[in-house]
């Protein structure tokens, strides 16, 4: 029977993180988002272990912990407790409240492995089953044919075109529901602030038009190719070669012959490039990235595909005035862009500018890039040295609403996969070389 594990965390990012690192070492986890959520959840299920985070909104990790160690329905169930925090004292009390031990909060995938070897929930070191999803029969079962590849990419597209439907659904009818309120609650509208967006609209809005244009092209390969089957056994065999090609040259018309050119890994690319864009003040890879390269790692292994994940990370050259602290901050659109405290940064701060990550980033990269011999992710920074498009000339009139607006666009990750080819050496799908 396959081990259980409970992760208690109200970073859903944090959850995802450590559930892949746990189904690595073929763990079925379960999540919840709170403490209170996690004693309910130990009133019908006995995991075989619980990670707990700290600090939670509500009852906190501590509090839970002892809750959990005075019942004895669930005392006996062991307890790794994670955090930012460091020192022996918070180690000393996560023991005294019966706490098997303590995790830093970016865990690594030799820690966790560490900690279910200590609860014997995994083999010890070398005794572990070595056939891997990067080992050579593993990569020869995923290396299969291309109409089957189209397949299961078609069918993955379709998954990732319902999730992002349902969260389209989702946006919907909260906007509806707000507005419903204002109207019935407000006489005069006031001006309302932009309201932030939401991580997967871009790709919502791509995978709807990718998945249309996929599932269109492969079903007409599909009826070509049967069309094509038909013609050739209807060549009588004595015919010759001859027959058989004049065959299948009439099954195959042009138009056949351009959809047989189609990708649909090319067209999964293209579709994860339209949300590459990121905010002036945020991080090139934050935690919206961090769950989509993680679904696109996903996807990308299911599919068969073996090679590279290249993150081209490009920094704009902003307008920008000082704040009261000193710091930059955008400048008003309506100033002049001739009277900008600074435009863009020095080339090297704007290359190590784009290397920035979140937490929750780096904890992908471990648990999701790193254990795997088929799918490599590389990050590169290019600063500002390579624009989308031309900045405007810097005339007496132009403004710094007009310039940043440019620069909103330059300010981008391009991600290009980079697929090794099954009998003939590798084969780029660059997003940049769509436009070139």
């Amino acid at each position: 029977m396959a081990k259980t594990a409970l992760i208690v965390d109200d970073s859903a990012v944090a959850r995802h993180t450590l559930s892949k690192l746990l189904m690595q070492h073929d763990l079925v986890p379960d999540t919840a988002n709170s403490a209170e959520e996690a004693l309910d959840y130990l009133m019908h299920k006995r995991p075989d272990v619980v990670f707990m985070d700290h600090m939670m909104p509500g009852m906190d990790g501590f509090e839970a912990l002892e809750s959990i160690k005075a019942n004895p329905a669930t005392a006996t169930i062991p307890v790794m407790m994670y955090t930012s925090q460091e020192g022996e004292l918070y180690v000393g009390q996560a023991r005294a409240l019966g706490a098997f031990g303590v995790l830093p909060k970016e865990l690594k995938p030799l820690e966790v492995a560490r900690v279910l070897r200590a609860l014997r929930l995994i083999p010890a070191e070398g005794t572990a089953d070595t056939q891997g999803a990067g080992s050579p029969a593993s990569t020869a079962q995923s290396s299969s044919d291309s109409p089957d590849q189209s397949r299961r990419v078609a069918a993955l597209l379709e998954e990732l075109f319902r999730q992002q439907r349902l969260a389209l659904r989702e946006e919907i009818q909260d906007g509806y529901e707000r507005a419903l309120a204002d109207t019935q609650q407000l006489t005069v509208l006031p001006e309302r602030a932009p309201r932030e967006a939401v991580p997967w609209l871009g790709w919502a809005a791509g995978i709807l038009l990718v998945t249309t244009v996929v599932l269109g092209v492969l079903n007409f390969q599909a009826r070509d190719r049967l069309a094509e089957l038909t013609a050739q056994s209807a060549v009588p065999a004595e015919n010759g070669a001859q027959a058989g090609a004049d065959s299948v040259t009439s099954a195959n018309p042009p138009e056949a012959a351009a959809a047989s050119d189609f990708d649909p890994i090319e067209a999964l690319q293209w579709a994860v490039n339209l949300s590459g864009r990121y905010g002036f003040a945020d991080l090139p890879m934050d935690d919206a990235r961090a769950l989509a390269l993680s679904r696109l790692i996903g996807f990308l292994e299911q599919a068969g595909f073996t090679g590279t994940i290249l993150m081209q990370v490009h920094v704009g050259r902003f307008c920008m005035d000082a704040a009261d602290d000193g710091t930059l901050q955008l400048a008003a659109a309506e100033r002049l862009a001739r009277d900008c405290v600074q435009v863009g940064w020095p080339d090297f701060e704007a290359e190590t500018m784009g290397l920035r990550q979140s937490l929750a980033f780096a904890n992908t990269l471990i648990a999701e890039a790193a254990p795997r011999g088929s799918i490599a992710v590389d990050i590169v920074s290019f600063g500002s040295l390579q624009p989308e498009i031309d900045y405007p000339l810097m005339t007496d009139y132009l403004s710094a609403g007009d310039w940043n607006a440019v620069a909103e666009i330059n300010h981008r990750v391009e991600i290009s996969l980079l697929g090794e080819a099954d009998t003939a050496g590798s084969e780029a799908f660059s997003a940049s070389g769509l436009g070139r």
